[in-house]
């Protein structure tokens, strides 16, 4: 039996859909896409548009740039059947091994649908989970039924997303001493709580991801890059990683 909790945070008017009202803010471990990075390593910046200029770090034979903050390029990052993607502004781009690799953040905001495990810990539910099959068509029915067109929920590589508009939340600056970050494990992030629904029994949550998610993509075409194999992952990643933290440093 299904039944609805909560729009959870959500406000509908009369003339549409209004913004998410005191969101519930919890953190939870998210274990790491196999093309993703730390985005511990790296804030998100907003990118607007114009000439590109890059601000270069060389190492040995590797290289990384990082997009100016006046530059505005969208590239589709794609899974590799080709079919299905995910538009992604360009943060950098690295090269390692002489292969050049594009770091992109998704122009859409990023969710993930979890449960909690126990009274604390949310768990998020992995794209390739059969139980992500029966629960992502309820959260999209969800998310049609009360904002019609002003929000959709996708399913898209590496990452869920949410396309339209959300208000911006006012949380209490207090708030933030609730977390320490010093206690925080490396794995773990804020989420914002946006919809909660009950099935069988279960009660399930759509979540915000409030950490910016970084994707890795390569080749492609002057508008694509295909995003890298759980095989290449383990061997770039890391060298990746290291480039951040040297940027971070400079």
């Amino acid at each position: 039996m299904r039944s609805l909790v909560a729009i959870g945070a959500a406000a509908v008017l009369s003339g549409g859909v209004s913004a998410f009202v005191p969101p519930s803010h919890q953190r939870y471990s998210l274990p790491s896409a196999s093309s993703e990075i730390s985005t511990s390593l790296m804030k998100q910046q907003p990118i607007p548009t114009n000439n590109r200029r890059l601000d270069p770090v060389f190492m040995a034979k590797e290289k990384f740039e990082k997009i100016d903050d006046d530059d505005d390029v969208v590239i589709a990052f794609m899974d590799d059947s080709g079919e299905n993607g995910i538009d992604c502004y360009v943060d950098s781009y690295a090269t390692v091994d002489g292969v050049e690799y594009t770091i992109g953040i998704p122009c859409d905001y990023t969710v993930a649908l979890c449960y909690f495990e126990g009274d604390e810990q949310l768990v998020p539910i992995e794209l390739d989970d059969p139980l992500m099959d029966e629960i992502f068509p309820i959260a999209e029915g969800i998310i049609e039924d009360e904002f019609g067109e002003e929000l959709a929920l996708l399913k898209t590589p590496q990452t869920l997303t949410l396309v339209g508009e959300l208000e911006e939340s006012e949380v209490d600056e207090g708030d933030d001493d609730e977390f320490d970050d010093d206690d925080m494990a490396e794995s773990e992030e804020e989420v914002e709580i946006l919809v909660s629904f009950e099935e069988d029994g279960q009660e399930y949550h759509l979540v915000r991801l409030l950490d910016p998610v970084l994707l890795v993509g390569k080749g492609g075409n002057e508008n694509t890059r295909i995003l890298l194999t759980p095989e290449e992952s383990d061997i770039v990643m890391p060298k990746l990683e290291g480039m951040f933290m040297s940027y971070q440093e400079e």
